[in-house]
């Protein structure tokens, strides 16, 4: 079992390209089969031995806290929802909001994260015994799209993490980084140095993560399983068909 045990998930974004369903539930508690999304992540996070889980919150705060309220007696995990006083311009700023409540090496799931993957152990091996500031997740992307509207990573000799490209327009691997990391305490100083996009004037955590890259501080693991963020209607279907395949393995 790992020995990191703090884990954090931004889940305030109001989900505007999922339609209709946005305006009754916040993303994470869009359903994947017997439970909402966002437990799939904090059973993830329990399997990596997190103990204390902190949920950044901002849209329908309310209804997050009253779920996680109800199932709190089926988790081997203390989460607290935290209402944040305003949306925050992008995850790495969400995950800056933590920075009181966390004082040692913490992971980090998307709140609108599905994970299916037998190696998540190995993020924390890996992140331990490479001494690591970040450690992300990572899986072969065989879309072109899908590159193209996420990142892709350029990895070196012993998974080290060359480079990091956010929405690349020429994609220059098939390795798609994933909403899931480990990550050091120092890098919510990085994210106070780091600079927003010219794009969407935020701070993108990619381009938090590729500055740590350049300190060569940062290791991506290819998982052993499946992935996908859910952005669209299609990708919420696409991850239902992914979890019935993999319970049917």
């Amino acid at each position: 079992m790992g020995s990191v045990k703090y884990g954090v998930i931004p889940a305030a974004g109001v989900g505007t390209r999922m339609g209709y369903l946005s305006n009754v539930l916040p993303k994470p508690l869009f359903p994947l089969y017997d439970r909402p999304v966002i437990h799939h992540v904090v059973d993830n996070m329990i399997h990596m031995g997190v103990e204390q889980i902190f949920v950044m919150t901002w849209y329908r705060s309310r209804q997050i806290r009253e779920y996680f309220e109800s199932v709190a007696g089926d988790l081997d995990a203390a989460v607290e929802v935290v209402q944040m006083n305003e949306l925050p311009p992008g995850i790495a700023m969400s995950i800056k909001n933590s920075e009181s409540m966390v004082d040692d090496s913490f992971v980090v799931f998307l709140g609108d994260d599905v994970t299916l993957a037998n190696n998540l152990l190995s993020m924390i091996e890996m992140f331990e015994r490479a001494k690591a500031d970040v450690v992300e997740a990572v899986v072969n992307e065989p879309s072109i799209s899908v590159l193209q509207r996420t990142c892709c990573v350029t990895l070196g000799d012993n998974n080290k993490m060359i480079r990091i490209y956010e929405k690349p327009k020429v994609p220059q691997t098939t390795y798609r980084g994933c909403g899931v990391y480990v990550f050091s305490h120092s890098v919510y100083d990085v994210i106070e140095k780091a600079k927003p996009s010219s794009v969407r004037n935020e701070v993108e955590i990619t381009d938090v993560i590729d500055s740590i890259a350049q300190t060569g501080r940062a290791y991506g693991v290819l998982l052993d399983g499946m992935n996908v963020n859910i952005n669209t209607s299609e990708d919420l279907l696409n991850a239902w068909n992914m979890y019935r395949e993999w319970r049917m393995r």
